[in-house]
């Protein structure tokens, strides 16, 4: 069984893989190799720097996010540590055909291995970390749902889409708030329940969820006990979508001197969220991205090339990075990640040390 869910997950991977590369060649087919070099060309030495510059800022952010989040739980890992584990999950979760989630459980199993913390509290301070990040990317969202429906342009039909979208993201993680801030425990009372429908899995299903309640009542800490480093580890996260939120501005400043409007920016910045949640069904999104990219600029006034042009320099940057977490995932000890101690300790958990570290 477990060969056979291997080689379909190979065979899979390997499909998108062949499909995302399809699209790609088909969009630069389409558009134009030429006139993509010339944008990229165009962009020139200082306009790449700020590319770069804008990449590197949005990662720091999001290590020192969860750095501080670390730090509030007591859970005490080095530096070096902290970023390997952060960008390892960043380059599983971009490369697998899943936005998002797909790297968090090789996140929380490179920290484990380096600490000696519960893996509840180490699985509850990823939770946290995403979920500040979802509340941050919803702040904007908001603002940019109305921006798109005084936008005169915008089809009656994306607008309802964009709004159906932003209200499913928001009944969901207010959903989570809910839970999480008074700690109703859903999730595990969830769990539990499915074993009246399952009775042959009442034990494992009871030990799952005795797991997820542990977790719960970790994450519930982040918004009672240490509230002060949570509001500053949810403001760092609004400066990581801030940047994302720039990104359009900064590459056709350089490479077109073309300066958007905010209206403009937040149309941008709502489609894209919008269509990555869609679209990212191959690895880093190639050709599908590459592909929404275009009638997404569209929108404003940008060309074809322009807006192939700036997804592949941006995602040729956050390919960098994902290089660098791929390395921290094999030096910390890749064939490690499925040892009968690694996977104990993401189930159940070890002793874990006390480290007082209270706001």
């Amino acid at each position: 069984m477990g060969n056979r869910l291997r080689v379909r997950k190979t065979v899979t991977y390997t499909v998108s893989v062949v499909v995302g590369l399809g699209l790609l060649g088909g969009v630069l087919y389409w558009v134009g190799i030429g006139g993509i070099l010339a944008q990229l060309s165009a962009l020139g030495v200082v306009g790449i720097l700020a590319v770069f510059a804008n990449v590197v800022l949005s990662m720091m952010a999001y290590v020192l996010s969860w750095w501080i989040i670390l730090r509030i739980y007591g859970v005490d890992l080095p530096l070096p540590t902290v970023i390997a584990s952060r960008l390892g999950g960043y380059a599983v979760s971009y490369l697998t055909p899943t936005l998002y989630f797909g790297g968090e459980p090789v996140r929380a199993i490179m920290a484990m291995k380096r600490t000696s913390a519960t893996g509840p509290r180490v699985i509850a301070t990823i939770v946290v970390e995403r979920f500040l990040g979802g509340i941050a990317v919803l702040v904007f969202l908001i603002i940019g749902t109305f921006s798109v429906a005084l936008h005169p342009e915008i089809e009656a039909s994306s607008r309802r889409g964009v709004f159906a979208g932003m209200a499913f993201i928001s009944f969901w993680l207010l959903i989570g708030l809910v839970n999480f801030a008074w700690n109703f425990k859903w999730v595990s009372r969830a769990i539990r329940w499915l074993k009246h429908p399952i009775p042959r899995w009442k034990v494992g299903l009871d030990r799952a969820a005795n797991k997820v309640s542990e977790t719960e009542d970790e994450i519930a800490n982040a918004f009672s006990h240490h509230w002060r480093g949570t509001v500053l580890a949810f403001l760092i996260q609004l400066v990581v979508t801030f940047l994302v939120f720039l990104r359009p501005l900064i590459f056709f400043y350089f490479s077109s001197q073309l300066i958007f409007t905010p209206g403009q920016l937040w149309i941008l910045f709502v489609f894209n969220l919008m269509l990555s949640f869609l679209l990212w069904i191959t690895p880093g999104g190639l050709g599908t991205s590459e592909a929404a990219m275009i009638g997404i600029f569209s929108l404003v006034g940008v060309g074809k090339q322009g807006a192939v042009a700036y997804s592949l320099i941006f995602k040729a940057v956050e390919f960098l990075f994902v290089a660098v977490g791929i390395m921290g995932v094999v030096r910390l000890g890749l064939s490690q990640v499925g040892s009968k101690r690694t996977r104990a300790r993401v189930a159940s958990g070890e002793s874990e040390r006390e480290h007082g570290l209270d706001d």
